[in-house]
């Protein structure tokens, strides 16, 4: 579709062709907003234009813009140079939200002379499909209404017929107001991100209706879109999955799999199927079905198959299945299929009110970020961009990412991507927080919804788990509601039935949350966890919520590196102008309706660490206490500022002396060390939590997002946090108070890992204290425990947590050296097999260790691919040393902590080049 040429233009609500039989309940609308089906006129062009006097003015800014299907009315816009929030008519009237007009995307077709590229004849019927076209929206096809929806969530299918030539077609997008809704039952609860009560009864995507920065509402083609030839034969196939049977109930080499693939035959014809193995030496499967005319389910046996695992666990494992057709009498097969299958068992383990995926028989900590459109206005993306994606978040340790309800269903190449990069999805039906009605049009459309893309999601490997939709029963709770006296059908009836029906190898959940009573509490089931972030508690909070599953957490509003602000606010610290400032604000991730957002989350933190004493459990919207100490002793190198900062922090207190470049900094280091900490905590195996989502993967915009990617998909401090703590292969330091510091080596894979571990201490004299050599021998997965001070033989007291006299020490090390690498303290480059800790807590001058930090982060990349080094000869440690080395570089650390006259090697790489694969990885590390 997109090498189709598209323009859009606006008209009067219901001026042009409107048809009152989209309705909910069967009433006519008034007799003058009915149109007939069928427009001739002339050119659908020439006839909307004429419809609408008032844009005939050849000022007006969006008389025809081009466009693109797929798009939006806000992706059109933006690609025209205009705002889509402040589009203005030459006569002064202001487009106050696009759900106000109808909105037409028109193109010219061309039907070819000759045979098709499907088969020996000449095509003269196509399909049309559009896999989501918000909200309420018709096709025509030269003048003639073919087809129409009042679902913006739904597929939009027709086949067109026409002769060889130029044909037109358009796809308008109404007015909603055209279609209206019950006013009653009135909804039993109100959202706090939705403010249009009304949406609860459209079906339409949410992302852009919740007052997000950088998001617009949805009104458009948005979702995949094809025109094809219709093949002769007209087999359809309407959905493949998998199905592994275990003997045992465990992967095992007598494992059997199986191909199911439902088809759609008009006429007598023979289907095979085809199931290679992957590898050189590829296994194939091959079986012929001779079919009548009918709906069948064609299921085809894979012996012993390679299985499909999560990367940080198991190698992805894929097989080719092609699906091919042929009429009586035909020698050449058809191809109508062709895609990538997986063989994986999936389960969920739900023990003493906890929640744990097991795939193939093997329990799997989930960790990942709640998945942000590549492109938020538009909902699209370049499929390269979209697996871009998915492998940086793999890269960061990631083996889950979600689909919120808040958002709408992905493109094709982004389950794609992750059924090949070994990367689980969790998703979530198109429902959240709203009041979801009983009314049976309402459910006949959410069920039509399902039985499109069910299927659709069932055929990928990767997608482990469905739930009923996003704080479907947090938001009632919040409400004071009592959940026992609530019935909502369509989760506890529509989903988990037609899931057990259409995707029963997928786990399916109520909601998130859900599992405990309330709904809303971490210690039971799947939670939303913002302890640690919106809440402003502790770190030690990992440990008193007893988190078991969070599949949303650790929301903090980062502020990107410096090179990255300077890129898109004109300075590095966004504050050269009112207008900068301004846009900074308004590109912060914000709740609706809040006073705060979560920057200044983020501010509480940073200020928590560099000033003692100060409290944190003050809840989300409580500010940061002032704190009119003086900055601790030895604190040094403060540079006063007129500035106005962030927080409330009053203007004599610690952090209003900081410059904005050093708040900035120490916004970045204070949230890396609260997501590294949270993560290290809580994927400890006694922990007893199963899973951390961060919110989220990239921000929506420029400015201090969720995002652990910024908006052109460059890693910040969040993303170096989490590869560190969550790499397949990790070695931590975890502070068990009086219990002393015990060293974590945790290993998700079967294959065996070995290898030589050092540890190294200072004094706080930057004399070198005691050392040891350690081996690692990890047969499998799993993880191993040591006593710092029992490997360095004796006590030490590193942490001064039992507070006897002055504190010694300064900083421990350790750096395990996988066999076959290297020596340990010589050019390391492996991935997250090294730590470095500051001794002393709250004991130490953290603003002199920021400051440190500062006075190291000056490293030029260069812009070409190599080694940096980072650190000097010192006497003095160094907390958050940032490498940003410019917006064509990435560096593969960042915000770290250095012992004194600790160095490091970090490997730099072209941005176009990132993330690298594995397989180059390896080869640098060489």
């Amino acid at each position: 579709m997109t090498e189709l040429d598209w323009s859009l233009r606006r008209t009067r609500a219901g001026a042009v062709a409107f048809s009152a039989d989209l309705q909910w309940d069967g009433t006519l609308l008034p007799s003058t907003a009915r149109r007939p089906d069928s427009v001739h006129d002339g050119l659908l062009q020439d006839v909307i234009s004429a419809a609408v006097g008032w844009e005939q003015d050849p000022d007006t800014v969006i008389n025809s813009v081009a466009a693109t299907v797929p798009g939006t009315v806000a992706g059109a816009l933006r690609d025209a140079g205009l705002d889509p929030l402040d589009a203005r008519e030459s006569g002064g009237q202001s487009l106050v939200h696009p759900d106000d007009f109808d909105w037409w995307w028109s193109t010219s077709v061309q039907f070819p002379d000759g045979p098709s590229h499907q088969g020996g004849s000449v095509a003269r019927t196509w399909r049309l499909r559009l896999c989501g076209v918000a909200t309420v929206s018709e096709v025509f096809w030269d003048g003639q209404r073919v087809a129409h929806s009042v679902s913006g969530l739904d597929d939009v299918v027709v086949d067109l017929a026409g002769t060889v030539g130029t044909h037109e077609l358009a796809v308008v997008c109404r007015a909603p107001s055209l279609v209206p809704v019950p006013r009653k039952p009135r909804p039993r609860w109100r959202s706090t991100l939705v403010a249009d009560s009304s949406l609860r009864w459209r079906r339409t995507p949410l992302i852009g209706r919740i007052p997000w920065s950088g998001t617009h509402p949805v009104v458009g083609p948005w979702g995949e879109a094809t025109l094809e030839p219709v093949d002769g034969h007209g087999v359809e196939v309407q959905g493949v999955r998998t199905a592994l049977d275990r003997p045992g109930g465990t992967a095992t080499a007598d494992a059997t799999g199986r191909v199911e693939v439902s088809v759609r035959v008009p006429q007598q014809v023979t289907v095979r199927a085809t199931c290679a193995a992957p590898g050189q030496q590829a296994t194939v499967v091959t079986e012929e079905w001779a079919l009548e005319a009918g709906e069948r389910t064609l299921v085809l046996a894979v012996a012993d198959p390679a299985l499909w695992w999560p990367a940080t666990h198991g190698q992805p494992q894929l097989h080719l299945l092609t699906v091919s057709v042929r009429g009586p009498g035909e020698e050449p097969w058809h191809t109508i299929q062709q895609c990538q299958v997986g063989f994986r068992h999936i389960t969920a383990e739900q023990h003493d009110g906890g929640f744990a995926l097991a795939v193939n028989g093997r329990k799997i900590f989930a960790r990942g970020a709640v998945w942000t459109p590549v492109d938020p206005v538009t909902l699209g993306g370049d499929p390269a961009e979209i697996d871009r994606m998915v492998r940086a978040m793999r890269a960061a340790g990631a083996n889950l990412l979600r689909i919120s309800g808040t958002h709408a269903w992905e493109q094709q190449a982004f389950y794609d991507a992750c059924d090949q990069h070994g990367v689980m999805v969790w998703h979530d039906a198109m429902l959240a927080t709203l009041d979801p009605p009983s009314e049976p049009e309402w459910l006949a459309l959410v069920e039509a919804e399902l039985r499109t893309w069910l299927p659709r999601l069932a055929a990928h490997a990767c997608v482990a788990v469905f739930s009923g939709g996003n704080e479907v029963l947090q938001q009632p709770v919040l409400w004071g509601r009592d959940l026992a006296t609530i019935q909502i059908p369509v989760i506890e009836d529509l989903i988990p039935r037609l899931c057990a029906e259409l995707a029963p190898q997928v786990v399916h959940v109520p909601s998130s949350p859900s599992g405990g009573t309330p709904p809303t509490r971490p210690d039971t089931g799947i939670s939303h966890w913002f302890g640690v972030g919106a809440y402003r508690r502790p770190l030690t909070d990992t440990r008193t919520s007893g988190v078991r599953f969070a599949v949303e957490a650790l929301a903090f509003g980062v502020p990107p590196a410096a090179s990255q602000i300077a890129a898109a606010f004109g300075s590095a610290t966004a504050d050269h102008n009112d207008d900068a400032r301004t846009t900074w604000r308004a590109g912060a991730a914000k709740d609706p309706g809040a006073s705060w957002d979560f920057e200044d989350t983020t501010v509480h933190y940073a200020r928590r660490w560099l000033e003692p004493g100060l409290e944190a459990d003050t809840g989300a919207a409580g500010g940061a206490p002032s704190n009119p100490e003086e900055p601790p002793q030895g604190a040094t190198g403060l540079v006063p500022t007129d500035l106005v900062s962030r927080g409330s922090a009053p203007a004599g207190s610690f952090w209003a002396q900081l410059s904005r470049e050093q708040q900035l900094q120490a916004e970045r280091v204070a949230a890396a060390r609260a997501v590294e900490h949270t993560l290290t905590d809580l994927r400890r195996e006694a922990s007893g939590c199963d899973g951390v989502v961060i919110l989220s993967s990239r921000d929506l915009t420029a400015g201090p997002g969720w995002g652990l990617l910024d908006h052109t998909g460059r890693p910040k401090a969040t993303w170096y946090a989490m590869r560190r703590a969550c790499a397949d292969t990790a070695v931590r330091i975890v502070d068990d108070g009086l219990s002393g510091l015990h060293i974590h080596v945790l290993h998700d894979r079967d294959e065996p890992f070995t290898g030589m571990m050092e540890v190294r201490t200072w004094s706080r004299h930057a004399v070198a204290g005691p050392s040891a050599r350690v081996q690692v021998e990890m047969p499998g997965a799993g993880e191993k425990i040591w006593n710092v001070e029992q490997v360095l033989g004796g006590f030490l007291d590193l942490n001064h947590t039992w507070g006897f006299g002055l504190r010694q020490w300064e900083a421990v090390a350790v750096e395990i050296i996988p066999d076959g690498i290297g020596d340990p303290g010589g050019n390391c480059a492996v991935r997250c097999l090294r730590e470095t800790r500051l001794l002393g807590d709250g004991h130490r001058d953290a603003a002199a260790d920021l400051l440190e930090g500062l006075s190291l982060s000056q490293l030029d990349g260069g812009h070409t691919d190599g080694f940096r080094e980072v650190g000097r000869e010192s006497s003095l440690s160094a907390a958050g040393v940032s490498v940003d080395v410019g917006p064509g570089v990435v560096a593969e650390d960042d915000v770290m902590t250095l012992g004194p006259g600790e160095k490091r090697e970090i490997a730099v790489v072209l941005a176009k080049n990132w993330p690298q694969t594995p397989a180059e990885t390896q080869e640098r590390q060489k």
